[in-house]
């Protein structure tokens, strides 16, 4: 009688261990099959070599990086004297760098255009040291300046290849200007004498 109780309590229990160790060997499947996915699914561990598009058109650098399955982006126009427009001057990442599929390729392109910046307003504001100062810091080169009837070194105007510029005009960058500046006697105002009663008029 006994050994037939003890032959049944070792069933549940053996059922019990059976069904810890399916439930165990699930669990490790399911974490295998996982991180296998994971693996998959970002591609962990590949990666492939970033081709060299500098030079390139952009419209062909993009089309090459694409089929690496590669995404090229314009994303800055830059002077580059010699260069003609729309070529590709530099990439980030560079060329032979290790990334993953879909990866952004960020490219410098060629303008094409000598770069242009805004000439500092001078004119009927400023002594012809100050405008030459602010000119010079502008990146701007200047010619000996032309003289008019006016108060002396007081600039009335630039001009850009003969041509008397307006307000804060864009020109090309290092471009050669010529200020106007009046030629007559300059005024000190410690000189001025205020007007006595018989110079004086009603």
């Amino acid at each position: 009688m006994s050994n037939n109780n003890q032959t049944t309590n070792k069933k549940p229990l053996r059922l019990i261990v059976i069904n810890l160790a399916a439930m165990a060997a699930v669990v490790v499947a399911a974490v295998f099959v996982t991180f296998r996915w994971i693996d998959k699914y970002t591609e962990h561990g590949i990666a492939i070599t970033v081709p060299n598009v500098t030079g390139m058109q952009e419209e062909e650098a993009i089309q090459v990086l694409s089929q690496y399955r590669l995404v090229g982006i314009a994303d800055v126009m830059e002077y580059r004297k010699g260069v003609p427009v729309g070529e590709v001057l530099s990439q980030r990442p560079g060329s032979n760098a290790k990334v993953k599929h879909g990866r952004k390729i960020y490219l410098s392109i060629s303008s094409g255009n000598h770069p242009t910046k805004a000439v500092p307003d001078v004119a009927d504001n400023s002594s012809l040291r100050q405008a030459e100062s602010r000119l010079r810091a502008a990146g701007f080169l200047l010619t000996p300046h032309d003289t008019i009837e006016g108060e002396l070194d007081w600039v009335y105007g630039v001009r850009y290849n003969g041509r008397e510029l307006k307000g804060e005009e864009q020109i090309p960058e290092g471009a050669t200007l010529t200020l106007i500046i009046g030629g007559g006697e300059k005024i000190n105002a410690d000189t001025l004498v205020a007007p006595t009663v018989e110079d004086g008029w009603f």
